[in-house]
């Protein structure tokens, strides 16, 4: 037993003057060592609105407005509100700065979101044509809402004539005044013409 106890007590005091060997300038590498792998370049993609879009190399805590100048700025039509000028940037991250329609449409997208309209029959609305079909056109009603305006009733918007080609009497992006007439139960909307002829 003797023999294990200083066999023991040896083992421990040769791992202490190893430990203790290691001296700050080992520790100093492995600090290094430790601070080479931190980046120290990011690179961050500005499109949209600015002058001078593409790819720039910033410092770790670069904040947005700073991106945004060495972009140039923005420009005239650029909706500055769509981004947080305060914010850090992080490494490859692509910022997008809305213009124009662009910044309207996307406006009108999360407010349809946060305050979805709920359609009921009987309503009214003046729509857009977004796509047209052998069947009929469907109709833009409020964002990410459409409804089919059937051939039948696109006839009875023109005197009740059999309509050979309907991009001859409908376009799309042309406006049209409609009515809800049903909503099936998965939610489809059968569309009526608003003002017929007499």
């Amino acid at each position: 037993i003797k023999k294990v106890v200083t066999f023991g007590v040896v083992a421990v005091v040769a791992i202490l003057v190893l430990l203790s060997s290691i001296g700050p300038a080992d520790q100093g590498k492995a600090s290094l060592a430790k601070t080479s792998i931190t980046q120290t370049t990011l690179y961050v993609d500005i499109v949209g609105g600015v002058l001078r879009p593409g790819v720039y190399p910033v410092d770790p805590g670069t904040r947005l407005f700073e991106v945004v100048s060495a972009a140039g700025g923005f420009t005239k039509n650029a909706d500055q509100k769509s981004v947080n000028l305060a914010r850090l940037v992080t490494d490859g991250e692509q910022i997008i700065v809305l213009t124009g329609s662009g910044a309207e449409a996307a406006k009108a997208q999360i407010n349809a979101i946060a305050n979805p309209v709920v359609l009921k029959a009987g309503d009214k609305f003046t729509g857009t044509v977004v796509k047209l079909a052998t069947f009929g056109a469907f109709i833009n009603l409020v964002p990410n809402k459409d409804g089919l305006l059937h051939i039948s009733q696109i006839r009875k918007m023109f005197g009740g004539k059999r309509i050979e080609n309907l991009e001859d009497v409908m376009k799309v992006g042309e406006k049209v005044e409609v009515v809800i007439d049903e909503i099936d139960p998965k939610g489809k909307y059968s569309l009526v013409p608003a003002n017929l002829p007499e």
